[in-house]
């Protein structure tokens, strides 16, 4: 509430008020300082990616139609519906990523989770004499629900564990802020 309030409700003022009314996704990367503070690092007009996937997982609305609607300026006449289960997101890397990371690597054991709790987005490979490789730096992006952040949390943790490839990298610390203590 306090980022809509202080970030995105003056920003998209700012805009119509310079003469600049905005339809489609605006994207505003935050940093939260040690005292709780918001602040503003980028602002995209697209989706953020990897945040998309967590996002978009939890939409039951159709997609098309809340697009259609911002482009007819009709958003006021659609709700959205929304999966209210946690989601979370865990992206596996090429080592070396962002700086230098090597492509063509072979993935082996990417599992098949049961796609209304859990998908594996592609970001960064590619098909090589029909084996799947890497083919960029953030490369996968496994994605999940559950009935509480802990179960979406464990839940991605367990499929991220049985990806492999030469150099593969993910944090350990994704969604460790939102569950209790320990």
């Amino acid at each position: 509430a306090r980022v809509i309030k202080e970030v995105i409700e003056p920003t998209i003022r700012g805009m119509r008020d310079e003469g600049i009314p905005f339809t489609g996704f605006l994207y505003a990367g935050l940093m939260i300082t040690k005292e709780g503070d918001p602040k503003v690092l980028e602002y995209n007009c697209r989706l953020g990616d990897p945040e998309t996937q967590p996002l978009l997982f939890r939409l039951k609305s159709d997609l098309y139609k809340v697009c259609s609607a911002a482009v007819d300026h009709n958003l006021d006449k659609i709700s959205l519906e929304w999966d209210p289960r946690p989601a979370l997101c865990v992206v596996l890397t090429a080592g070396g990523y962002p700086v230098q990371y090597r492509k063509g690597d072979s993935i082996s054991s990417l599992p098949s989770p049961d796609q209304t709790t859990a998908k594996i987005f592609h970001a960064g490979t590619t098909l090589k004499n029909g084996t799947l490789v890497t083919n960029g730096g953030r490369v996968l992006g496994v994605t999940t629900l559950g009935e509480t952040l802990q179960e979406a949390h464990d839940k991605a943790y367990e499929l991220t564990s049985q990806i492999h490839w030469n150099d593969v990298y993910y944090r350990q610390d994704i969604g460790i802020k939102g569950l209790p203590a320990k």
